[in-house]
């Protein structure tokens, strides 16, 4: 059994706040330039977007205006978190599941990711795990939390 990746960033904002930076701000800390669809073929999309509701999609629109669905959201609680089957790439029947949860402390927001479901990916699934554990490390901590810094200065 392969064990969930779990990865959690303090940020500088109420959790409403820091919850819509994740999600309607998404192409703005997205590291597009290397974690994207676009970026396979040198390209950077021309948008990256979060459809705001349980079975809504998170969408890249690549260079031509094609779009390619990322994942499928499976819970939506605005403002405190949401979940979904992540696919990016990969035939959705291959999705893995990624949970983001936005929890208030004091002037801060302690904002936890939970990415499991690696076991179904078979022989790849370790490898597409420890790729994923070092991947989330930038793009959640530096990333994300650098974009809430920005914004609460």
């Amino acid at each position: 059994m392969i064990p969930a990746i779990k990865k959690t960033v303090t940020v500088p904002l109420a959790p409403g706040e820091a919850f819509r930076v994740f999600t309607e701000d998404l192409e703005l800390w997205w590291p597009v330039e290397t974690h994207s669809l676009s970026a396979k073929n040198g390209d950077r999309p021309r948008s990256v977007s979060v459809e705001a509701r349980k079975g809504g999609k998170i969408t890249e629109t690549l260079p031509d205006g094609t779009t390619s669905d990322w994942a499928t959201i499976t819970d939506w609680r605005d403002g405190e978190g949401f979940a979904f089957d992540w696919y990016v790439g990969r035939d959705p029947a291959d999705a893995t599941q990624v949970r983001v949860t936005f929890v208030g402390d004091g002037a801060e927001t302690v904002v936890t990711l939970v990415h499991d479901g690696f076991d179904r990916l078979g022989k790849e699934g370790a490898a597409m795990a420890a790729n994923y554990d070092r991947g989330w490390n930038s793009v959640l901590a530096e990333r994300f939390g650098g974009a809430c810094h920005r914004r609460a200065a």
